[in-house]
């Protein structure tokens, strides 16, 4: 009896994850069925800031390979490009002092998803600033000696996530 009950339940629990909204996880992602690759350019830097092109890039491959549904590859079923158009920083708050205080970095970029197959933009020159994301990212305290580098690498790392959302994830 105790061992027919287990069952139940686990069949139960089962059948309630199957059916309920948001429990389970798709190995699709909302591309085309076609699309089962995509193949990543090195972002273009507009910028003065050194190698931002290099770890956007990176982030961005990352992303992309957290999606089971896809993968990278040099010759992709999509293409995915763009260019970093913007890297600045603000304060936040003003110290009392002539130092800085609270610093947000600023990056903003744009990308396309080229079909491949089809030749068609899936996404054509969307733009995205790090001020659409968290307020928090790319935030960093320089007078209580904060690495400015840390800051960045959690920004572009976020960057490159909704980067990839916004185009393979959207479909």
């Amino acid at each position: 009896m105790r061992g027919r009950a287990a069952t139940v339940l686990i069949l139960a629990a089962t059948l309630t994850m199957a059916f309920a909204p948001g429990c389970r996880t798709s190995t699709r992602s909302g591309l085309p069925g076609h699309i089962k690759s995509v193949e990543v350019h090195v972002f273009k830097n507009k910028t003065m800031t050194l190698d931002l092109e290099g770890k956007l890039t990176r982030a961005v491959i990352d992303a992309v390979n957290a999606d089971p549904a896809v993968r990278v590859a040099s010759r992709g079923d999509a293409v995915l490009t763009g260019e970093i158009t913007r890297y600045s920083r603000r304060t936040l708050r003003d110290t009392t002092t002539d130092e800085l205080g609270t610093v947000q970095l600023v990056v903003e970029a744009s990308f396309s998803l080229y079909d491949a197959r089809e030749g068609v933009y899936l996404v054509d020159e969307a733009k995205l600033s790090s001020l659409d994301l968290e307020l928090s990212l790319g935030v960093y305290e320089y007078n209580l000696g904060e690495p400015e580098a840390v800051a960045q690498n959690r920004l572009l790392r976020e960057l490159g996530r909704e980067i990839v959302r916004r185009s393979i994830g959207r479909w």
